[in-house]
């Protein structure tokens, strides 16, 4: 693309007089910033600008600003400066919007573009402020793509804990109708002109019942056991992140979160997923029942366990219902639940996790109000080093 003649009266006021002022102004900048003429030819970038579009000051220095711009932008921005010229109508002018930049090696990348007149007494200069959008969107992208692997571990949890139930249930009539059919089988070898075809009949019955029963105990043995994948995991950030899986939908509650954090035992040994899958329902739990309580606190403490050495305690403690004693033996169990419509998984699919672990999980009353939920898991044996 060839250089765009630069007017000279407007580089002697950019370098001179109130303009070095802004020159400087912009150098301080964190943000990108240019300044283009009405043609659109750029008169000054700041080191920030630089940075972002991987240019030097000197290479555009005169040429078209669309050359930072990526289709369909880079082609009809001369129209819309031409057009605000002629009619005055702003359509970007004192209105921040997200947009495409394109930086000297080609790459295309989201940033933020506020625009703003200068020079109403001379000759009209813009100036854009540009914020690269590259990093937050790779972290917008990172938490959805998280949330989207709890929710889907959930839903494919939950259908476990109720596959567990369903299996529970069906072995009885199963374990009974075997004991039928081996029965009938007796019978009928003592009618001797049926045996021939009653007992074969029966005897492949009896070989359908018992492979789905065992196909039944497989599927429970393969539920309860579970698949952990065992690494090292920061217990800060999986607090952080589930936090953030958490609290979207109690932004506007006014729930206040406490955490208290022994720094000598964050690190566990565990499936980071499952872990926050546990903090995640707990944490989602505690903030529900504060729904309409006066205090809403939120309390998550992270220690070593007093009663093993080798484990880390996790407790979430809340100040809203309550619960009632006669729940309290069965509320770790499947299809048992406090909430309205609730199904009753998340606890026992929480135990089920902490259990894999080699942990325990637990809950009592507070003095005062709510109710605390405890789990330990394995600290890793740096943790437990540092600690001796």
């Amino acid at each position: 693309m060839a250089r765009m003649d630069m007017n000279d009266m407007t580089l002697s006021l950019l370098m001179s007089g109130p303009s070095s002022g802004l020159k400087a102004v912009m150098n301080t900048l964190v943000d990108g910033a240019i300044v283009i003429d009405f043609t659109g030819a750029i008169q000054l970038i700041n080191p920030a600008g630089e940075a972002i579009f991987g240019y030097s000051a000197a290479d555009l220095m005169g040429l078209n600003v669309k050359v930072l711009m990526p289709e369909p932008y880079h082609s009809e921005h001369d129209d819309y400066i031409g057009d605000y010229i002629k009619t005055g109508k702003k359509k970007i002018i004192g209105i921040g919007r997200e947009v495409k930049g394109q930086r000297k090696n080609g790459d295309v990348f989201p940033m933020s573009l506020a625009v703003g007149e200068m020079g109403q007494n001379g000759p009209r200069l813009f100036i854009g402020i540009i914020r690269d959008l590259t990093d937050r969107h790779r972290r917008e992208a990172e938490f959805d793509a998280l949330q989207a692997r709890h929710f889907h571990l959930s839903r494919v949890a939950a259908m476990n804990e109720m596959g567990a139930a369903i299996a529970h249930e069906i072995n009885q009539p199963l374990a009974a109708t075997a004991n039928y059919i081996e029965t009938a089988k007796i019978l009928a070898g003592r009618i001797e002109d049926r045996e021939d075809k009653l007992v074969p009949v029966l005897d492949r019955a009896l070989d359908q019942n018992n492979r789905a029963a065992e196909i039944i105990s497989r599927m429970r043995t393969f539920i309860e056991r579970g698949d952990v994948n065992l690494e090292t995991v920061d217990l800060e950030q999986a607090l952080e992140d589930s936090l953030l899986l958490s609290l979207s939908k109690f932004r506007d509650t006014g729930i206040e979160v406490v955490r208290t954090l022994n720094t000598t035992v964050t690190r566990v040994r565990g499936d980071t997923v499952q872990i926050q899958q546990v903090l995640v329902n707990l944490i989602r739990n505690g903030c529900e029942a504060m729904v309409d309580s006066e205090q809403k606190k939120l309390s998550i403490t992270v220690t070593a366990d007093g009663e093993h050495n080798d484990m880390v305690r996790i407790s979430v403690s809340d100040t809203g219902i309550g619960l009632s004693t006669d729940i309290l033996p069965d509320l770790f169990t499947a299809f048992t639940s406090t909430k309205s419509g609730g199904l009753g998984v998340g606890l026992s699919i929480s135990r089920s996790i902490v259990r894999a672990h080699g942990g325990r999980i637990w809950a009592a009353e507070n003095d005062m109000a709510g109710a605390t939920f405890s789990f330990t898991l394995p600290q890793c044996l740096i943790d437990k080093a540092s600690t001796q």
